[in-house]
């Protein structure tokens, strides 16, 4: 097999076999977790919510929650491919890849986490896809990327903590991607605005106070301002662009935003083999 280029078959066990092999060979002895130097806590711990409340209480803390990930899976269609290998970054209980087989059925599912709370829930919520989703136990910020067409992320990447990992991150995603594919992300970006940025955590506040007392909805974004990084739009555009890709935003509503980046031009020199 000629590796990076075509896959055969039974490329997600060849897909899974590697990455299971190089990142485990690079994760560190203690417990795994999103974020690398903070403390290691699952999804669900961080939200401040029970695991087996998660896709139930999610909507309840994030305002466009649903609308977000419809966008998100919508741009996932936009794809050349007819039969995209799609990689979801900290796919978490795999409400978006979901989403996305919806959109575009003959896709395959690389999902990497290294909450095995969260693993356990995509397995269950994409089991019907059988052999055609690899859920891959590792750090993202680490692990190796397989050849792909789409790579997603939904409320997974403001665990970067500084910009420059980020922008590698970008960076590896593009290297990654064939020509004509695609990098989704939807996420929290803040306004540029200092104003916009105040009118758009009052909204937010008003949701979360929409199912919790003021007290809690205020500890909530207290608690997660300890351990989120959001960048502003201007600079998650500009750090796409840098790393080689067209940018679009086609949804956005307040704090909330799904930012779209193509891999154009050239020719892929694996896509044909």
């Amino acid at each position: 097999m000629r590796t990076g280029c075509s896959m055969p078959q039974r490329r997600g066990t060849r897909i899974r076999g590697r990455l299971l092999e190089r990142a485990n060979a690079r994760l560190s002895p203690r417990r795994p977790g999103r974020r690398a130097d903070s403390p290691h806590r699952g999804a669900a711990a961080h939200l401040g919510i029970r695991l087996r409340e998660y896709d139930v209480r999610i909507p309840t803390l994030i305002p466009p929650y649903d609308e977000m990930l419809a966008a998100a899976s919508t741009a996932v269609a936009a794809v050349e491919s007819r039969s995209p290998v799609v990689v979801d970054l900290g796919i978490g209980s795999g409400a978006l890849a979901a989403r996305c087989v919806a959109s575009v059925p003959r896709a395959r599912l690389v999902g990497i986490d290294t909450d095995e709370g969260m693993l356990a829930l995509a397995r269950k919520r994409l089991q019907r896809l059988g052999d055609r989703v690899d859920l891959v136990p590792a750090d993202f910020l680490s692990a190796p990327l397989p050849r792909c067409d789409v790579v997603t992320a939904s409320f997974s990447l403001h665990h970067i903590p500084t910009r420059r990992r980020k922008a590698a991150l970008y960076g590896r995603c593009f290297k990654a991607i064939r020509a004509g594919g695609l990098l989704v992300n939807a996420d929290c970006c803040l306004a540029s605005n200092a104003a916009l940025q105040a009118q758009d955590r009052r909204a937010w506040l008003r949701h979360l106070e929409r199912s919790y007392t003021p007290a809690r909805a205020r500890g909530f974004l207290r608690a997660w301002a300890h351990e989120d990084v959001y960048f502003r739009l201007e600079d998650e555009i500009a750090m796409m662009r840098a790393a080689g890709f067209t940018v679009d935003v086609p949804w956005r509503r307040h704090s909330f935003a799904v930012i779209v980046g193509t891999k154009s031009g050239g020719v892929d020199p694996c896509r044909d083999i």
